[in-house]
Parts: structure tokens; sequence; C-alpha cells
């Protein structure tokens, strides 16, 4: 039975994004990709300074879904963590009994504060827990998110959101370990914490200071627990029974066959354009993409698409926004990803920057039918300052 993404599952994505940015000004976008992420059962990585809201980001997020204050979890990385420290492992109870205790990992809503800190055996375990909802711990598989049933008006089994909000210092750091690509694969988002405006910053200030109230008088309209893990868990199931429209699906599967220079497999484009991009791969891809990254644009994209772009009313018009939710979305979901021959030169322009390359490439990726790449371009040109990520 095919699943159809319904006018009220909508609303309710649209009045969770509201609630959030009640409590977390000027980082929109940040709020969108996290959304996505949950519904999707992905995880984001977010680079930015301390200080910029990180952990009060997902505080928010769990009080707009109303999660009990259990479920939200927060692992502080450093290079003397062990494996064990994060999943836990087998203590003697009182009757001197092995028992299993549970690490902080086990929650809903996870902050991995500067992740890249740890050592590549811990980072083995955070690779298991992020790419299987599972942890090992002495040999024994333990679920980070077992199904269970919930009361909407109907009984529903659904599985819980296990999702990894990590933060990362620069690799040239001390005391940091680079991420495996393995891993960053395993992010859906890769995202930059913007600093905040003036007005925003202001609006910071007045609420940490306690000079105007929060969002949490209307927590009494919040649709409850319950309700929230069946409308996410059918959100997930209807962005996964739904398809972008033709050209964003060819644009998509492009921008993973030119990234390993299969230019046989690249549709829609004239000759001209073939070989500007092949050209670019030549001289500047230096990683290529696998399939996980088409699967992580395609749900990436539908999820914008249903967050950001369409009106509630019109929910079987999600597969003519992913235009848009594509130029939106391919930085974020790219940039962790690709690697590409910079040449450094003394005051080198924006043009050269790598999420700059990351738009130049996908935009050359773009199928000429109808006008679409014309489209696509003028979205990507304006995605930057209407996203801020």
């Amino acid at each position: 039975m095919t699943d159809f993404i319904t006018q009220t599952e909508i609303e309710w994505l649209h009045g969770i994004r509201d609630r959030v940015k009640d409590d977390m000004k000027g980082i929109d976008g940040i709020i969108n990709l996290l959304l996505i992420a949950m519904v999707t059962r992905g995880h984001v990585l977010l680079e930015g300074n301390p200080g910029l809201g990180k952990t009060a980001l997902i505080r928010a997020l769990s009080g707009a879904m109303e999660f009990p204050k259990q479920d939200v979890g927060r692992i502080q990385f450093t290079p003397d963590l062990m494996p064990s420290d994060i999943t836990g492992t087998k203590m003697p109870d009182d009757n001197g009994r092995l028992v299993f205790q549970k690490g902080p990992i086990f929650c809903r809503l996870l902050l991995a504060d500067e992740i890249n800190r740890a050592t590549p055996k811990t980072q083995a375990a955070m690779l298991e827990a992020m790419a299987e909802f599972q942890v090992t711990a002495l040999g024994q598989r333990y679920d980070l998110a077992s199904e269970l049933q919930v009361r909407d008006g109907t009984d529903l089994t659904v599985t819980p959101p296990f999702m990894v909000m990590a933060t990362q210092n620069p690799i040239e750091q001390e005391g940091t370990y680079e991420l495996p690509e393995a891993q960053l694969d395993r992010f859906l988002f890769k995202a930059v914490m913007p600093f905040p405006t003036r007005d925003t910053l202001e609006a910071i200030v007045e609420k940490d200071a306690g000079l105007r109230k929060t969002g949490s008088d209307i927590a009494e309209t919040r649709a409850s627990m319950d309700q929230g893990l069946a409308n996410l868990h059918r959100l997930g199931r209807g962005l996964r029974s739904t398809e972008p429209n033709e050209d964003v699906k060819t644009h998509i599967l492009n921008i993973v066959m030119a990234s390993v220079g299969d230019f046989a497999g690249v549709k829609g484009l004239d000759g001209v354009a073939t070989r500007e991009l092949e050209a670019f791969y030549n001289e500047r891809l230096r990683y290529e993409l696998g399939p996980r990254a088409a699967t992580a644009l395609t749900l990436a994209t539908l999820g914008w698409a249903a967050v950001e772009e369409v009106d509630p009313s019109e929910p079987d018009q999600l597969p003519a926004k992913t235009t848009n939710a594509l130029a939106k979305i391919a930085l974020p979901v790219l940039r962790h990803r690709m690697k590409f021959d910079i040449p450094y030169e003394a005051g080198a322009e924006e043009t050269d920057s790598h999420d700059a390359m990351v738009r130049r490439f996908v935009s050359l990726c773009a199928p000429k039918r109808e006008g679409y790449d014309a489209e696509f371009r003028a979205a990507i040109e304006q995605a930057p300052e209407a996203t801020r990520f």
C-alpha cells in the first residue's frame, strides 16, 4: 500500500518548525535541516564557534516534540573517551551479577560535542550506532530505537527516532582526529552554524537574561508525544513513497555519475555542457560520490520541499517544489562528501572556495530540458542567503 503525505502531517511539521523558531532565532535553515534529518532518520554535523546555541537547539527540538528530558543526551568527546563510555558496559548489581548498564548514547536526540576529538576506536562505536541504530557491548547487540505502540486514534507501531547532532573542531586544531569518510557519509547534512545578526543577538540576550518570555508558555497547545511519533512515522513513510519531479531525479543521478567520471550515464546535457563538466571533473574533483549520496539528495530534497516549499493545503504539489528544494539542500548534503583540488593563491576569490565548487559542480550537472538548468542555477545562486548554513 502506498503512503501519501497529507495536509495534516505537513501542518504538524510546520507547527514543530515554528515552535523551535520561537526559541531559536536566526537559524531557520539549520532548524529545517534538523527536522528533515529526524523525519528521514538521518544525522547532522555542525561546525561553529562555541556558545552559538547548539545544546539549546537540541533541547528546543525535543521540547517541541514533547520528549521527556531523559530522551535528550549529550556526550563531550575527548581523546581519552572509550567506546564503553558511550555505549555502556556490564556492571555488577546488588547480587553480584553482571548487568548491562546503558551509556549516554541510549536516547532519541544526541548532541555529540567535538566528535572529532575522539580516537578512531571510539569513532567506530559511533559509526555502528549511526549506521545500524544499535551498539555492540561485550559481544552483545542492543537496539537504540526499538519499536513501540503509540495511540493517536488508532494503535500504530512506530520506530522512535535516533538522531545525532554532532559538532566538530577544525582539523588543524590540536587534539583532533579526522573523521573517516565512512562516518562522514553517515551524516545526512553538514551545516555551518552562522554567527547571529545584531537583531538576533539582541533577541538571544533578552531571552537568556530573562527579559522576555520564551515559547514554553504554549506547551499546552503542543501535540502529545504519541501524536508526534505517529506523525513522524507517517511523514517518513510518505517521503519515501514520493518521488521528485523527473528533472530533479535526472539531476541527482547526473551528480553521482559525473562524480565517478561516467559521463555516458549523465543525461540531458548538450556537448558544450558535457565538455565543461568533464574538464571540471579532470581538473578539480578528487573524491567520488556513492549511492548513499543519491539517496541523501533525494530524501533531503523531498524533506525540504515538505518543510519549507509546499503549502500544507496542496500536499500533492510536493514533487513540483523539488527544483527549488534541491538548490537549497545540495550544499549541506554534499560539502562533506566531496573533495576538490583548490589552487591556493594569495587573495583567492570566493569562487575558488570549497562550497562554491560544490555549487558549481551541481549546477554543471543540471539537465537542459525546458529551461530546467536556468531555473536551477537561479535558485542555487539565491540559496546561500536564503538558508544561511
